[in-house]
């Protein structure tokens, strides 16, 4: 996926550029053609063609050999740097054609060329405030220069050209920014939705059908372990194995039915109280210690109870997993302007900033064992509650999910 976006912003830039570029030299030879030859037909005082000190033609055709070299770098795929390319060689050219023709002179200084309006307001096209903001600095710190090396208050009208104008094609850039960001998670949200109905099709079509099955063998295989009445560990190690499976299954129906949640007023503090018995023994065996804390006074919350408890089951089993050498699993839950807010903090060595934002994708895990279903699951069931939930790592060590859930109305 990151491949295909690269490529598609490399598409894009292409497109930008060869659109760019014929405005450029559109722009350029066309406004040089009518300043230094139209122009001086209706206002006699100025003289027709270029000065004499100038570069004059040599601009343009020294403009004109970056073609090629532009053309190449589209074709290796570096299209990034064409627009770079060309504004610092233009501003070279410009620089050393008004050094010519002004310094050491009398003659008023009379500068400037359409395209630099052009770079101001075609940067935003460009999708890049890096770029924008090279062109408006370098472009006014380039008539500053002239200001100083040829005392001359004339620089101040173009300097306050490309204010208004820059200023003009910020807002552009920032709109146009606003508006690939929102196509942007438009996308992601679609590829999210995509990923979710492949999973819910595997899991309607899959689930029921090992379900039965796996009951079956379970069954079988209790009953072989009390008529062999063998003290060897494989039946345990069947039996769990088969358990893991079996809750495997059971996230794939949660995923892949859906919501006929059946809700209800129930406590947080009995549902915390029953998770924690639940992971109790699996955290004595790691030295993790659990600690509970209600913080004042806490309504009943209209849920799903099974699957709330399901929720917290899920991230406190994780929190205990992410301490092998043990630690502290504090949860803190609070009622606060008509929202209940429940956290889970462990001091296990955190999550890479990178992956947070992946946490809760179809099967994506950062267990060596794991199915990437059980935060799934977990995002499904709150965001079907009506609420959220926050990753982020502690200041310290370890990592801290809050889950915010809606009060009654």
């Amino acid at each position: 996926m990151t491949g295909t976006r690269e490529q598609t912003l490399r598409i894009e830039e292409i497109k930008a550029i060869k659109l760019f570029l014929t405005l450029f030299y559109t722009a350029y030879i066309g406004f040089d053609f009518i300043y230094r030859y139209a122009f001086p037909h209706f206002v006699k005082m100025t003289p027709v063609g270029f000065p004499d000190r100038g570069l004059g033609y040599i601009a343009h055709f020294l403009l004109l050999m970056l073609l090629p070299a532009a053309l190449y770098m589209a074709k290796k795929g570096n299209p990034f740097r064409i627009k770079y390319m060309y504004f610092f060689v233009f501003l070279l050219i410009d620089f050393v054609d008004n050094i010519l023709i002004y310094w050491g002179t009398d003659n008023d200084f009379s500068s400037g060329n359409i395209v630099e309006i052009l770079f101001l307001l075609f940067a935003p096209i460009f999708v890049n405030k890096r770029f924008f903001w090279i062109v408006s600095i370098v472009m006014s710190l380039k008539y500053v220069a002239y200001g100083f090396l040829f005392q001359t208050t004339a620089v101040i009208v173009p300097i306050v050209l490309i204010v208004f104008f820059g200023s003009f094609g910020f807002i552009l850039l920032t709109r146009i920014i606003s508006y690939v960001n929102g196509m942007v998670r438009l996308y992601e949200d679609s590829q999210q939705k995509e990923k979710l109905a492949v999973v819910g099709q595997m899991a309607a079509s899959i689930a029921h059908e090992i379900k039965n099955p796996l009951s079956a063998l379970k069954g079988f295989t209790q009953l072989q372990q009390e008529r062999d009445g063998s003290t060897e560990s494989f039946y345990p190690i069947m039996l769990n194995e088969i358990d893991r499976i079996n809750l495997i299954v059971s996230d794939l129906l949660i995923i892949g039915k859906p919501n006929s949640s059946s809700k209800r007023p129930a406590s947080i503090e009995k549902i915390l109280t029953y998770v924690t018995s639940i992971i109790e023994p699996q955290a004595v065996r790691q030295s993790v210690d659990i600690h509970m804390r209600i913080k004042g006074q806490v309504p009943k919350l209209y849920c799903d109870e099974n699957q709330i408890k399901q929720v917290f089951i899920n991230l406190v089993k994780n929190a205990v997993e992410s301490m092998p050498e043990g630690g502290n699993v504090a949860i803190d839950a609070k009622y606060s302007h008509n929202e209940f807010v429940i956290s889970v903090r462990d001091e296990g060595e955190g999550i890479p900033s990178d992956i947070i934002a992946k946490l809760g994708e179809p099967f994506f895990t950062t267990k060596p064992n794991g199915t990437g279903l059980g935060l799934m699951v977990t995002k499904k069931i709150i965001e079907e509650h009506g609420g959220r939930f926050d990753i982020r790592n502690n200041p310290d060590k370890g990592a801290t999910v809050q889950i915010i859930l809606p009060g009654q109305k």
